[in-house]
């Protein structure tokens, strides 16, 4: 505040003559100069000494100030703390005039307090033309959305900031504005990269989907009609491994289509429920014998067998692409209960390059009779909860075999399988979708030495 404002201040209650003698009484009294301007500080000493020599409307308005201009110290000490630059601006003819600065303001736009007093324009460097009416209308704009991107040019690289405004008038009239340039280069780069690497996963799995997929039905329609033509039993069992490996390509096909899918980036994740999806993942897969334990947050477990109720510790919510968090939960629900359910556990070389099926799921609680064990088989147990030691995340585990350490790594890779009727894409899909979600997995042993896969960097919503 300058030293005409303060007296234009106490002027509206005693008149300019008597507030010119209340501030020259005070500076004396405290051996303070008259000047144009003044420090938040010594504003807060001038107007505390008027207080305390007057009573009335006097005291009140010398209090007013000073708990104005606290507030206004405190205000700019926080500004000085945040490290995005802001400008504080007043208008002249629609152009905004620098009236102070943040230390990153000044770093980022490499300038200093000489400054102040200049046009905004002329401080900071931009490559468009803006005449005044894109100026003005930036601020006025920006102070009623979420932002404007403009680029400006620092260190001599073109870099783009989000600009956002609050624009205020003053008791006085005056309009004061307050500038925010968020410097978003990164992301920018990073979204242009997104872009670029989905569009290339969308001409793959049309590719996937048309040129492999079309003469593959072809191919099959023409063995249907040579079934149909051919008597001869040996003919007969040639075919019908013809028509095996033509089954074995349509789920490569699959596999693949689902893989390119699933690999593009989560830009935009909604808030769901975790345990509404772990549910829905595990209706689709479940067949006997089968058990789903869900850890309750106290160490112990909810039997829940085939059923889809959850317990209440992974009643949380998270962000994520849902179908895409559902089709990671059943690909790991199916590895479990492929590799784990096996008659002799001690066959841990069976669980190298675990893969699933990621055709659609079937309906909701529906079993396929195809993919239920053979009877013999021994019962799997699956576990689900949420990481420990303060690990944002979630695990999904068994009581299988396990997988051996120097492996974990490998049953993430693209067609890796040692089941003869495996694709080697059901662990690569969960690696996708983890990545694409930028969330990451790791393999473990399971307290009950079988496999735990762990993914971590998970973001839960509040609340």
């Amino acid at each position: 505040m300058n030293h005409r404002e303060l007296v234009a201040k106490f002027s509206q209650t005693v008149g300019v003559e008597k507030a010119e003698s209340l501030i020259a009484d005070a500076l004396a009294e405290l051996e303070i100069e008259h000047a144009e301007s003044y420090t938040h500080h010594e504003l807060a000493d001038i107007c505390e000494t008027i207080q305390r020599t007057n009573d009335g409307y006097v005291g009140l308005v010398a209090n007013e100030i000073r708990v104005y201009e606290q507030a206004q110290q405190r205000f700019d000490a926080l500004l000085d703390e945040i490290t995005d630059p802001i400008v504080t601006v007043t208008f002249e003819d629609s152009i905004p005039i620098v009236a102070a600065m943040n230390p990153a303001f000044e770093a980022t736009f490499d300038c200093d307090a000489s400054a102040v007093g200049q046009p905004l324009p002329a401080v900071i460097e931009t490559d468009e033309t803006d005449d005044r009416g894109d100026v003005i209308d930036r601020w006025f704009r920006s102070d009623r959305s979420d932002g404007t991107e403009i680029q400006y040019r620092t260190d001599g690289e073109l870099r783009t900031f989000l600009f956002r405004s609050v624009v205020v008038t003053r008791e006085n009239g005056d309009v004061e504005g307050y500038g925010i340039y968020t410097d978003i280069t990164d992301r920018k780069h990073r979204e242009r990269r997104l872009e670029h690497q989905n569009e290339q996963l969308e001409r793959f799995a049309s590719v996937v989907s048309h040129d492999l997929r079309n003469p593959l039905t072809l191919a099959e329609g023409h063995l249907e009609l040579a079934t149909d033509m051919v008597e001869d039993e040996a003919a007969h069992e040639h075919l019908q491994k013809v028509d095996e490996a033509h089954q074995r390509m349509s789920q490569l096909v699959e596999d693949l289509l689902a893989l390119a899918r699933q690999g593009q980036i989560v830009d935009s994740p909604a808030v769901v429920s975790f345990a509404d999806v772990l549910s829905e993942a595990w209706s689709t897969v479940s067949t006997d014998p089968i058990e789903l334990e869900v850890e309750d947050g106290t160490g112990t477990e909810t039997d829940t067998e085939t059923e889809t109720d959850v317990g209440n510790d992974v009643h949380v919510a998270l962000e994520a692409d849902r179908p895409r968090l559902r089709q990671l939960l059943e690909n790991l629900f199916r590895n479990c209960v492929e590799h784990g359910s096996t008659t002799d556990r001690a066959a841990s070389d069976d669980r190298l390059g675990r893969s699933s099926s990621s055709s659609p799921p079937t309906t909701r609680g529906a079993r396929d009779e195809n993919r239920r064990p053979p009877a013999d088989r021994a019962p799997v147990t699956v576990r689900v909860g949420l990481l420990e030691d303060d690990r944002d995340g979630f695990y999904v585990a068994d009581d299988g075999p396990g997988i051996d350490p120097e492996d974990r790594e490998t049953v993430f890779e693209h067609g890796y399988t040692t089941r003869s009727e495996g694709t080697g894409f059901g662990l690569a899909i969960v690696r996708a979708i983890v990545d694409a979600h930028e969330w990451s997995i790791s393999v473990t042993d399971s307290r009950e030495g079988g496999a735990r896969f762990e993914i971590d960097g998970v973001t839960f919503a509040d609340g």
